[in-house]
Parts: C-alpha cells; sequence; structure tokens
C-alpha cells in the first residue's frame, strides 16, 4: 500500500490507548459512490408508511426520471428509518416506481429540516458537478467538512477518510491548509481530525503537522495522528514533538503522545516515559507509560 494511505488508514483507527481500543462499526460508503450506483437522486418528503411500500412526495429530482410523487420498496427485515413526513435523501436503483433503495439503513441522510434539506439539495447538485474529476470532488468535500451542517461534515468526513480515494495523496498546498486546519481550536473536532489525516497523506502537510503539536488548544487524537501516521517526518522532528506532547499538561495528549513513543525510541523518549511511569499525577498516564516502558524492554 502507498505510504500516504497507509498512514490515512492508520490514522482513523487512533482514538485510545491500544488496550481500550475496540472495532468501530463499519462507516458509510463514500457518497459520490453511492451516487455513481444510484439511478435516480432526489431529495423529498417521505409519506405515508407501509408494510412493503414508502410514499414519497414533494421530490427534488437531481438525478435521472423520476415525478414528484412515487414509491419506495421497504422491506421488513431491514427497514430504513424513515418517519412519515421528514424530509430525506433518497438514492435510488431502479427504471421506475417503486424503486429501491442504495443506501443501507445506517447510511440513510435524514436532513434535520427544511432548511438542511435545502443545504444538501444544493450540496449534491455542487457533488454531481465534481463527479469524474477528482481535485473538484475533493475540494466539494472539503466546503463540506469546514461548514457549519453536521450531517454535511460527517459525510465529508466519511468520504475523505477512505483510503483507497481518487483524490489522495493530497497536493502541497491542501496538505499545509490541512494542517493548518487540524490545529485550529474554532474548528469542529471531527474536521481537526479528519484533516490530520489528510495532511499525513502528504510528506510536506505531514512535517507541518508534526511541527504544530500540540498546539495551543490540543486535541489528543490529533496528536495521535500526527505522530503514529507520519513516517516521512525525520526522526529528530518527531522525537520533539514527542517530547513536547509527552509533557503536555493534558492527560489524554500524554496518553496520546505515549502511542507514538515507540517510533522514536531514543534515550532522551525512554529518560521521559520513565519519569511519567514514576510519577505522573494521573494513574492512567502511569499505567500506559509503564506499559510501553515494558514492550520496550522486550524488544
Amino acid at each position: 500500500m502507498h505510504v500516504a494511505r497507509a498512514a490515512l488508514l492508520c490514522s482513523f483507527a487512533i482514538a485510545a490507548p491500544a488496550a481500550a481500543q475496540h472495532a468501530p462499526p463499519p462507516g458509510p460508503r463514500p457518497l459520490h459512490e453511492r451516487l455513481a450506483e444510484s439511478d435516480v437522486v432526489a431529495v423529498a418528503t417521505i409519506g405515508p408508511i407501509q408494510e412493503g411500500r414508502i410514499e414519497v412526495h414533494d421530490a427534488t429530482v437531481l438525478h435521472g426520471d423520476a415525478s414528484p410523487s412515487f414509491e419506495i420498496k421497504r422491506s421488513p427485515s431491514t427497514p430504513p428509518p424513515f418517519v412519515t413526513g421528514v424530509p430525506a435523501v433518497l438514492l435510488l436503483r431502479g427504471a421506475r416506481s417503486p424503486y429501491v433503495l442504495v443506501d443501507e439503513p445506517r447510511e440513510v441522510v435524514l436532513p434535520s429540516d427544511a432548511a438542511a434539506a435545502r443545504r444538501w439539495t444544493e450540496a449534491l447538485r455542487a457533488l454531481f458537478a465534481a463527479q469524474g474529476d477528482p481535485g473538484k470532488l475533493l475540494h466539494t468535500y472539503l466546503v463540506w467538512l469546514d461548514g457549519d451542517d453536521e450531517a454535511l461534515r460527517d459525510a465529508a468526513g466519511a468520504a475523505l477518510s477512505t483510503s483507497e480515494a481518487p483524490y489522495l495523496p493530497l497536493g502541497r498546498d491542501d496538505a499545509l491548509e490541512r494542517a493548518r486546519a487540524a490545529l485550529d481550536p474554532h474548528r469542529a473536532p471531527s474536521a481537526r481530525r479528519v484533516s490530520a489525516g489528510l495532511a499525513s497523506t502528504n510528506p510536506d502537510g505531514a512535517a507541518a503537522l508534526v511541527a504544530g503539536i500540540p498546539g495551543s488548544a490540543p486535541d489528543a487524537q490529533v496528536v495521535a495522528i500526527a505522530l503514529r501516521g507520519t513516517p516521512t517526518v525525520p526522526a529528530p522532528q518527531r522525537e520533539a514533538a514527542l517530547l513536547r506532547t509527552l509533557a503536555d499538561g493534558d492527560s489524554t495528549v500524554r496518553r496520546a503522545a505515549l502511542m507514538g513513543a515507540t517510533s522514536v525510541w531514543t534515550d532522551a523518549i525512554k529518560a521521559r516515559v520513565q519519569a511519567l511511569a514514576e510519577g505522573d499525577a494521573d494513574h492512567d498516564v502511569q499505567s500506559d507509560a509503564r506499559a510501553l516502558l515494558g514492550r520496550a524492554m522486550k524488544q
């Protein structure tokens, strides 16, 4: 696997020290891939729901040939999370009504209200316009990631976190901007973490991310991504970043730093870890540091 893609894939598995990790549930497939599988895409209002059918009304059809009102097949064993009267983004397969949903129940998008439905309508139009152009696709998703709509931000994060995306690895300018976003405390935590993974796909972005941690308002997951997802950064720079983060006042940041300490195991790092194992004020940091020393002694 390409180093940059391997780093991105690794980065999103980091959320807590290894002893506390559990396999995360599978996330939604990238939205542009689901759009490519769809014969009809619409934003509409859910009507009456019957055992095997769902009525849909007031549809704004963005792709395909469908009327403003149609039906969707409903699987009783895996029903979608629809409620009569609420808006929904509908990705559908089939030549005519009743259509079949492309999305699995966990992937269905339900805008919170009419204003959110309008935002999704415009966002999907932009995504359709970007199909087939990796650069436009990337920047469309980045607009969503940096925006205020949480559902659009989550959809962008899912698409930008896949290791096989056509827009990866990022170019230098985009990677440097993502490094800045990852370190920006005014951004949503999810956007910071996705940005850190994206920055790591480019050597210059990875170096900028490592140079900036822990930052003025550190995020432990951003720190973990920077330290474990950046093998292209020279060891002296990673060592300096590790020493800074191991000394940070936030215990979650110190624990995140311990996760990446073995990537640059120098005498200075070892001494700092020993100090944490012997006298850190946080019990979990002490425990993680002792475990790390035990593993290092066996190598």
